[in-house]
């Protein structure tokens, strides 16, 4: 391998970075909604589900960021009966509370999603997911990038 000597035409995956994914079940997705892949299906950011840590850790394994919605939508009566647009990048998100708050220090590692519009800190029981990589920290809430990409490789 060699490196540039000039500048080239570099090719792009996924239009830019939006993806076209199938809707969970009777899932209601509303527009800039952190977005989740469950199972392959898009859905809202949440907690792992279930009735004990185990089980929430389990579920939460299984989810992936992925950006964004686009467009409000609500799954049909089976999986996949509906698809959504959704924007991978850096989106701000309402900051955790307390001792759980994402702070200065924290930019450039990983946070976790609580839910489609709120990020924290930690990972209590491993039940929660990762919503992506810390960018930046203020007053109006935090900055993260969020992909597929980031969100597999920091889980």
């Amino acid at each position: 391998m060699v490196a540039l000597t000039k500048g080239r035409k570099t090719a792009r995956f996924a239009g830019g970075g939006i993806r076209n994914l199938p809707v969970a079940a009777a899932a209601v997705c509303f527009t800039g909604g952190l977005a989740i892949a469950a199972a392959g299906f898009a859905r809202p950011g949440r907690q792992g589900q279930g009735g004990d840590n185990a089980a929430k850790a389990a579920d939460a394994a299984t989810y992936r960021a992925v950006g964004v919605f686009m467009e409000d939508v609500t799954g049909g009566a089976a999986n996949g009966d509906v698809r959504v647009d959704i924007q991978e990048g850096i989106f701000l998100f309402a900051n955790s509370a307390e001792g759980d708050a994402i702070a200065q220090a924290d930019i450039g590692r990983p946070c976790f999603i609580i839910d489609d519009q709120t990020v924290a800190k930690t990972n209590p029981n491993s039940t929660r997911a990762v919503a992506g990589i810390v960018q930046e920290v203020g007053p109006e809430g935090v900055w993260v990038d969020v992909s597929l990409t980031n969100s597999a490789l920091a889980a």
